[in-house]
């Protein structure tokens, strides 16, 4: 977790249970700090603004009223461009265990295998999530903040551990259609994540699909109907998936020309590039690059900012 910026700009107050802790940050003049955390955070605007870039997201404004979740280990970008000593920027964050959320995921899939659902699900932790004006989340997060004020009660510690995992159900159900994914169909381990492994390792070169079928122990026939029945799709759009991902990360750095990045990451022309980009994201590259580096000013954020999409489902 991120400690360096506390003695220079940001004053930590911490609040403990037996088993986790919330925080509340004051902010009390214009800055810009960073911050990385190894659990979900969620934190929750108190007073004040913030404008934030979470991951290679663009930068968008974070108000009062409004929360958010982020994933472990993905950078926070954050700058006070008003506060002050008589307005303070100020932020409650709880940390939740990530261990929380993956046996709330087990038990979602454990009931959906037994009414006969094949494929699992998984939390994407690629993806950060805003909340605003979502009723269920904030009575939930009040709930919390107030149960770790609270000195003295015996129920206490019991009381924020049942509404810390309420909360992140809360979470997961406001967002799940971005939050949550198919991971993988109950199909036994053939060897394709191994070929899974091989195509996002080199999303510039060609797909050998015999190299891959080797690499699964398969026929090229099972092979195919495996791979598709697991991932949801044909080993050559997965690697297209791969490919524009890599498309998109070499656009949002801006430092290479459009026509020189799809034969990077593996077109064989622009035309082709232009259209199977257009294809995943709805728009072409060169929109999206000017999109991506337009000035902060100029960004707006939609509900959920996707970083490095899941190569999946």
């Amino acid at each position: 977790m991120g400690r360096e910026i506390e003695k220079l700009v940001e004053y930590r107050k911490v609040h403990y249970s037996a088993s986790s802790e919330a925080s509340t940050y004051f902010t009390n003049q214009a800055a810009a700090v960073g911050l990385r955390f190894s659990n979900p955070i969620v934190c929750k605007m108190l007073s004040g603004h913030k404008i934030m870039k979470v991951g290679t997201s663009a930068p968008f404004h974070f108000l009062p009223g409004e929360s958010m979740m982020v994933p472990p280990d993905m950078a926070l970008a954050i700058e006070f461009p008003f506060a002050d000593a008589d307005n303070p920027t100020t932020c409650a964050c709880i940390e939740i265990e990530r261990s929380r959320f993956d046996t709330i995921i087990a038990n979602i899939n454990e009931t959906r295998r037994k009414c006969g659902e094949r494929r699992e699900l998984a939390i994407d932790w690629t993806a950060f999530a805003v909340y605003r004006g979502d009723e269920a989340v904030d009575r939930q997060l009040d709930r919390l903040m107030q149960l770790y004020l609270t000195d003295g009660s015996e129920f206490r510690d019991l009381l924020i551990d049942t509404n810390l995992t309420e909360l992140a159900v809360r979470l997961l159900q406001a967002q799940a259609r971005h939050l949550l994914i198919e991971a993988r169909s109950y199909v036994p381990d053939t060897g394709l994540d191994a070929v899974a492994r091989y195509i996002l390792s080199q999303p510039g070169e060609a797909i050998d699909l015999e190299h891959c079928a080797r690499i699964a122990g398969m026929s090229l026939a099972t092979f195919f109907r495996h791979f598709r029945a697991k991932f949801g799709t044909t080993p050559s759009r997965f690697a297209n998936q791969a490919r524009i991902q890599r498309a998109r990360e070499l656009l949002t750095k801006g430092d290479t020309p459009v026509s020189e990045i799809g034969f990077d990451v593996g077109f064989q022309s622009a035309a082709h590039f232009n259209r199977v980009f257009k294809q995943f994201t709805g728009e072409t590259p060169g929109e999206f690059a000017r999109r991506a580096c337009r000035p902060a000013a100029m960004q707006f954020e939609n509900l959920v900012q996707r970083i490095d999409s899941p190569v999946t489902v």
